[in-house]
């Protein structure tokens, strides 16, 4: 696998695009970040994180090694008056504070600015959903059929269509759909200027949040290795994971995601949840993308495999897909080709519960079909 300074470098590229390109910086939030683990495992990740931070010559980092050090970093950003004092909150968290450089992006805005500003540009967009690819005598694809029966001719078809890429081609065990879940809480008009700004905080173990939204949701996540659902598919000799879509989540990361608020925002962790959802990304074995001509299809180009990792790189991946649509393969440099290129034999015997440098919760991927009980976080 790339050395992480491959995506390092990759992410500043993007944050530059986040903090400075008018389409995106609006949706941008520096708000810094508190990054920890609770296990001897994740706390080495999040140490060995802020040292190489330290070396590439970052100055607003802040190690936090102890639970008070925690406390005392979230009574700087109004967080504390969410906290009940009986509590005792980030037992056993280690890791640091990094200030600039970071935080989180109001993904909603950011897409609609895209959209505005391609409809600017003269791209046209056709409302409907994709069934199948269109293929000639000689293998090269020539354009899609659509849900509602329409055929539409391209020279060149780009699938980025994330975890629903399996509807369309057999990508010899290199993509493999996972889910994860996500919660919302409505908060009252006093919490939310008390959050207001604050930094995201992330447990490697136990899951994160970040700053609520202007509708006045507190959106959170439980950190886990995800779920797959295996299945039957046309495109595959054997099981896919195939992506089923549900406004419920496991009771198992209901639970998993109130413990996490106990931790860090106990007077909220007990409410109920106004949203809760499963949402999919599709992980390459090695989580490097699929960003290539396909070797047996003229005219079809991938850009997927975001390996749960894309929408941080949203301002600069579109530079990539584009430069292969126009220029094939060669439209990149010799490591970004190498990375992203169609590589099958990755995932020879491939294991698919493999953690791929996640954790959390049971620190197993899990079958949906295994799940017990499903619930809203409200019942």
């Amino acid at each position: 696998m790339i050395k992480s300074k491959f995506y390092s470098d990759l992410a500043m590229e993007s944050l530059g695009k986040w903090k400075s390109d008018p389409i995106y910086k609006t949706a941008f939030h520096e708000t810094g970040i508190i990054y920890g683990g609770s296990s001897k495992e994740t706390i080495k990740s999040a140490i060995d994180r802020y040292e190489t931070l330290k070396k590439e010559g970052y100055t607003d980092l802040q190690l936090l090694d102890t639970e008070k050090k925690f406390i005392e970093i979230i009574k700087d950003t109004g967080m504390d008056s969410l906290s009940l004092k009986e509590s005792q909150r980030f037992k056993g968290w280690k890791g640091f504070y990094q200030k600039k450089n970071c935080g989180w992006t109001y993904a909603a805005l950011a897409l609609q600015n895209a959209c505005r500003e391609c409809k600017r540009l003269g791209a046209k967009f056709i409302i409907d959903s994709v069934e199948e690819l269109n293929f000639n005598h000689d293998g090269n694809c020539t354009g899609v059929l659509t849900f509602s029966g329409q055929t539409i001719f391209a020279e060149r078809v780009v699938i980025t269509a994330g975890a629903n890429s399996y509807k369309f081609l057999d990508y010899k065990g290199q993509l493999l759909a996972k889910c994860w879940t996500v919660g919302h809480i409505k908060l009252k008009k006093e919490e939310l200027e008390a959050l207001k700004g604050c930094p995201v905080v992330l447990n490697l173990d136990k899951g994160f949040f970040f700053e609520p939204d202007e509708f006045g949701d507190l959106k959170f996540c439980n950190e886990f290795p995800g779920y797959i659902n295996l299945k039957n598919h046309k495109m595959s000799e054997g099981k896919i994971s195939v992506p089923v879509y549900k406004d419920k989540i496991p009771k198992e990361a209901e639970t998993l995601m109130r413990d996490f608020l106990s931790d860090v925002l106990p007077s909220i962790a007990n409410r109920k949840f106004n949203v809760a959802k499963i949402c999919w990304c599709t992980d390459s074995p090695d989580r490097h993308f699929l960003i290539c001509e396909h070797p047996d299809h003229k005219g079809l180009i991938l850009g997927t495999g975001d390996s749960g990792q894309g929408f941080k790189y949203m301002p600069i991946i579109g530079k990539y897909i584009a430069a292969v649509t126009r220029k094939g393969n060669e439209g990149l440099c010799e490591e970004k080709r190498e990375a992203w290129r169609w590589r099958p034999e990755t995932a020879a015997n491939r294991d698919i519960y493999a953690l791929q440098e996640r954790a959390g919760g049971s620190n197993k991927i899990k079958d949906l079909k295994d799940v017990g009980s499903w619930t809203n976080g409200s019942e």
